[in-house]
């Protein structure tokens, strides 16, 4: 399953890499299998996921995830 981010999305809101983060995160992958993918550290994912929700205003990636579907980030 590939998901194409939407290059019409405005990143005013996240982060370029929050966007591959979030990405990688509805696909179903782990933080452990992002941060190996992307070249980062477990706990770098683990940041780029909890400042996501925290700045949306959301209780947890789940929700995250929905609203990134809702807002187009991903076609």
């Amino acid at each position: 399953m590939i998901i194409q981010v939407n290059e019409d999305f405005p990143q005013s809101m996240i982060s370029a890499r929050e966007v591959e983060v979030l990405q990688l995160v509805s696909m179903g992958y782990s933080n452990k299998e992002i941060a190996s993918l992307l070249f980062i550290s477990k706990l770098t994912v683990e940041t780029h996921r909890k400042n996501m929700v925290k700045r949306m205003g959301f209780k947890n990636a789940y929700q995250l995830v929905v609203w990134a579907f809702k807002e187009k980030v991903f076609t």
